[in-house]
């Protein structure tokens, strides 16, 4: 114990000494600042616009009080969001500050996960992709909660091959808040850790389930409304309507259906449908990734052995859903920054491309609401970034048969 607090002491005066870590915390300050004060806070003139927050609040208030899910078509979270937005009731002051802050801390975490897998990869691109792609987003991830399974997300991918029971446990925490995390276990070629990562992923679920059915009754609503979602206009899908409208210069109808803006038509409603079944088929055709992966490996492909492959794969995957979903809101490239991040870190440069082309996105994300021509522009970057992506996935297991060390060896 006192060795390993020694070495801990150790490595924290060296990050302290080093002139690159102290401008990175002057970055991330000065950057963090300003997404707060673009919030509303420090503005004498304008009340603070918490926007979400002010909903997640009067949720708070549901489940604190009347130990319920709220019953609004725009409640669509699996049960586990039910508890991370009690967290905020505990902070100091009012909860929408509490909010931000916690936000804030997880962003801080975030970082920190990606300068630990820097340290063993010795690239730190992901870093600065983080300090910089996640104020591009503007308010977005202080005043939404999807920073949470991200950060989750990236503490998963820091492990993946080294500590299945912790990797399995992050991917079933973050398949209890948001969805899209359990396909972080597609990234575990290894059966035999799979096995137990996937048990421990389950047995955190059903625990998180199991809390909530006690704690708040009923939790139907959240698969019902996820079902009955149709095209949401932001979406990738919705591209003719927004070349139709960009040539006639009139807005293609909407309609506020379950907490979003979506397109009414017939026509929506069966492309939202087929959206569904694309999505079933990218599960599907990473499973047949995973297993061709896995064939070669067990043949003496141990290059595909890489934890590197692994992120490689699961933003690939994470690319794939949101391009073939029928809502794209822009909190989500949250979860595209992050896991571009983890790319940029993770000691290659195969998806380097792709993760650049998202960064890119983001910067468009900002400016997509009311603007026909920037959400085409952002969502025809999204598909050339999953194309890219795709290929590359493809190609690295048509190559050659290599029989070089594994990077990141299970300890």
């Amino acid at each position: 114990m006192a060795g390993a607090a020694d070495g801990i002491a150790r490595a924290v005066r060296s990050a302290l000494s080093s002139r690159t870590v102290w401008i990175v915390i002057a970055i991330w300050v000065a950057t963090r600042a300003l997404m707060v004060v673009n919030a509303g806070f420090w503005h004498h003139e304008s009340p603070i616009n918490f926007e979400d927050v002010t909903v997640y609040h009067r949720w708070s208030e549901i489940l604190a009080h009347e130990h319920a899910i709220p019953a609004e078509g725009s409640w669509q979270y699996p049960p586990g969001a039910a508890f991370l937005l009690l967290i905020p009731r505990l902070g100091p002051g009012s909860y929408s500050a509490s909010f931000v802050g916690l936000m804030l801390v997880l962003d801080l975490v975030g970082l920190g996960l990606l300068a630990l897998l820097g340290l063993r990869t010795g690239r730190f691109t992901g870093v600065w992709v983080w300090l910089i792609g996640i104020p591009i987003l503007g308010v977005y991830p202080v005043l939404r909660f999807d920073l949470v399974p991200t950060v989750i997300a990236i503490a998963a991918l820091v492990v993946i091959h080294r500590r299945p029971g912790w990797f399995g446990a992050l991917a079933g925490l973050g398949a209890s808040i948001k969805v899209w995390p359990i396909v972080l276990l597609f990234g575990e070629w290894d059966r035999r850790r799979l096995l137990r990562s996937g048990l421990v992923s389950i047995l955190v679920i059903a625990a998180v389930v199991l809390a909530a059915a006690i704690s708040f009754g009923s939790l139907s609503a959240f698969l019902t409304d996820q079902g009955n979602r149709g095209l949401q206009e932001e979406a990738v899908a919705s591209a003719p309507w927004k070349l139709e409208e960009l040539v006639t210069g009139e807005r293609a109808p909407r309609e506020l259906r379950f907490g979003a803006w979506e397109i009414p038509t017939r026509t929506a409603d069966v492309v939202a449908d087929v959206l569904t079944w694309l999505s079933i088929g990218v599960i599907g055709a990473a499973a047949v990734w995973w297993w061709v992966r896995a064939r070669a490996i067990r043949d003496g492909r141990t290059d595909l052995a890489d934890a590197s492959v692994s992120r490689d794969f699961i933003f690939t995957i994470a690319l794939l859903l949101v391009v073939t979903s029928r809502v794209l809101s822009p909190q989500y490239m949250i979860w595209l920054i992050g896991l571009a991040a983890v790319v940029l870190t993770a000691g290659t440069t195969r998806l380097a491309r792709p993760a650049w082309i998202v960064l890119g996105a983001a910067i468009l994300t900002s400016s997509t609401l009311g603007s026909a021509e920037h959400t085409l522009l952002r969502n025809i970057a999204l598909v050339v970034a999953t194309v890219d992506a795709c290929i590359a996935m493809i190609m690295i297991l048509r190559g050659p048969a290599l029989t070089r060390e594994v990077i990141e060896s299970p300890t």
